[in-house]
């Protein structure tokens, strides 16, 4: 289904606004094209010689003072109704693009610009919203109009009718014709919107590595030459709307003369009156104002269809995850999970191959090797932020493969403490309870005890209730990352993902945070990722990881009597420790 036809399916939902507003809009044509006919009469009158009363007058005057006041409240009605719905309309592709964004995998997120997303929700669908309410309201509105000052040039003078007709094909040409320029001007304006929008995303959250390095000046100048790309878009999109009026002045001027000098042969052969010229050129010029409204509405048109193909570009974006889910629920966790990879791609690259990893019901199974041998990657396919095709392996859960049963059971039963800690703009107490929005207070300071967060919580201004700043920026390093070990405690999930949680914090935080991991995986299957090799010595299994194969496997002592790469990569980490104190 095209663009426009998924639109105008959209509009049809609304079907009762629609026809009212309908309804207003034939009024408001009839009340604007009214005077058309009482130039007729009072030309005619005069033209004969007969001086209409005053009476006469006064009536005309009334009901054009009555016609006006209709004309207006057609327009509100109209004008409410068509905007009401355009709204009603871009809340529902709103809420319809959040849903499908957070659905959408991470792969789709790793390959967009946030802020080229950002503009979607903003910038799109606010321009959108704008063709909506012009495109539907405008056309709906001057169309009968202009049909219906057509029917009156036709009834007055079809000879005029039909010089008008030949003269109107030329203006249809060039509003379709600046109605397609303004669309690739237009296009290229929002994916530019976009771009800038990413750059003042990326900027304002590196700010402090900005000033850091003194960079003010280089972003500054970067965003400079991004906003006057934008600003050349705007000014091609401003050129091609104002020349096309121009054009159309000059076309309407030359749809005057001919009818002028038309009509003037008509009235001198006596081939129509002086009341219907009068009328027909009423009618003509009134007719100019919505035909070249017609240019605007396509220009908006045109920008609005833009704008939608992106918006439909997310909505319409393939879920594989998704799809290929099956429908039944997993069950709990109680013997072991199995991960058997033969070989998995990520963007025509090969990341991970010949992993063979079993992790026992409550047991530690550590990750560790150098950066970019698959660690990270290896952990986001269990909760399946990527997937793996059939050809590719299999993750199983007590036999059943994590593909046959529905996302929403399989991540119920994960929490995921990463080193990237992703903290809400919202009170501690929510932030924690995100992992469990039911549970109660108790409940969250139990958790923020057991994770060794609720004293310096407490101590905030407002407890629990603190707002923490975007992303938790009111807070340290070590608090944000306790905040975010709470939150995988009320999850209360059997399995736990720890990716680097303690590897950006110094080492008096890291005691403290490594303190609430023990706890945090006490009755857990967990699956760490290390590279401070010291937090992973008790671990049941280690793994080692080198260019996406598992090459060493076993606990940390009988890895370091292999003395392989994992005890490499110890001694690097401890060279200053003799290894018969550190082991």
């Amino acid at each position: 289904m095209t663009i426009p036809a998924r639109l105008i399916k959209l509009v049809l939902k609304h079907k009762l606004q629609l026809g009212f507003g309908v309804l207003f809009m034939l009024l408001y044509a009839l009340f604007t094209v009214a005077p058309a006919k009482y130039m007729k009469d009072i030309v005619d009158a005069l033209s004969a010689g007969d001086v209409p009363s005053q009476n006469k007058f006064i009536l005309v005057g009334l009901g054009i003072v009555l016609v006006f006041f209709f004309k207006g409240l057609s327009f509100f009605g109209q004008s409410y109704l068509m905007n009401s719905m355009g709204q009603r309309l871009i809340r529902e592709l709103r809420g319809k693009l959040f849903e499908k964004t957070l659905h959408l995998p991470v792969a789709f997120h790793n390959q967009k610009n946030t802020g080229d997303l950002i503009s979607r929700f903003t910038t799109d669908l606010t321009t959108l919203s704008e063709a909506v309410k012009v495109g539907i309201a405008g056309p709906l509105r001057d169309l009968p109009q202009i049909l219906i000052l057509l029917g009156i040039m036709a009834y007055r003078s079809w000879h005029l009718f039909f010089l008008t007709l030949l003269l109107l094909p030329p203006a249809g040409l060039l509003i379709q014709k600046f109605g397609q320029q303004n669309k690739e001007v237009s296009d290229k304006r929002q994916g530019k919107y976009g771009e800038l929008t990413g750059l003042l995303n990326e900027t304002i959250l590196g700010i402090r590595v900005v000033q850091a390095f003194g960079m003010e000046e280089y972003e500054n100048d970067r965003f400079k030459k991004e906003n006057r790309r934008l600003f050349n878009f705007f000014l091609d999109s401003a050129r091609i709307s104002s020349y096309s009026f121009p054009i159309l002045e000059l076309i309407g001027g030359i749809c005057g003369a001919a009818i002028m000098t038309v009509g003037g042969y008509l009235i001198i052969h006596h081939q129509i009156t002086g009341g219907d010229f009068a009328s027909f050129l009423v009618a003509f010029f009134m007719m100019n104002e919505p035909i070249k409204k017609f240019n605007g509405f396509t220009l908006k048109l045109q920008e609005g269809l833009g704008a939608a193909r992106r918006v439909y570009e997310v909505l319409d974006a393939k879920n594989p995850i998704y799809e290929s889910s099956g429908k039944a629920n997993l069950a709990p966790l109680s013997k072991e999970i199995k991960i058997e990879i033969k070989e998995f791609c990520y963007e025509n690259q090969k990341v991970l191959q010949d992993i063979q990893i079993q992790l026992k019901a409550g047991s530690v199974t550590a990750l560790v090797g150098a950066s970019g041998s698959g660690k990270t990657t290896l952990a986001n396919l269990l909760p399946r932020f990527y997937d793996l095709k059939a050809e590719e392996g299999r993750i199983t859960i007590d036999g059943v493969d994590i593909r046959e049963v529905t996302l929403e059971s399989l991540r119920s039963q994960i929490a995921l403490v990463t080193q990237e800690i992703l903290l809400f703009n919202d009170t501690a107490a929510k932030n924690i309870n995100y992992g469990n929005i039911l549970c109660d207070h108790k409940a969250t300071e139990q958790a923020a005890k057991v994770a060794y967060a609720y004293d310096f919580i407490n101590a905030l201004p407002q407890g629990f209730e603190t707002v923490i700043g975007e992303g938790g920026n009111l807070l340290s390093g070590g608090q944000r990352q306790r905040i975010s070990i709470a939150r995988a405690l009320i999850k209360d999930a059997p399995i736990l993902i720890l990716d680097e949680a303690t590897s950006a914090l110094d080492t008096e935080s890291e005691k403290e945070v490594q303190a609430a991991i023990e706890n945090l995986m006490r009755n857990r299957t967990s699956l760490v990722i290390a590279h401070r090799l010291s937090t992973i010595s008790h671990a049941d299994v280690i793994h080692v990881l080198k260019a996406g194969r598992i090459i060493e496997s076993g606990n940390h002592q009988q890895l370091l009597e292999a003395k392989g790469e994992y005890f490499r990569l110890y001694q690097m980490q401890f060279r200053d420790h003799p290894l018969d104190k550190t082991a």
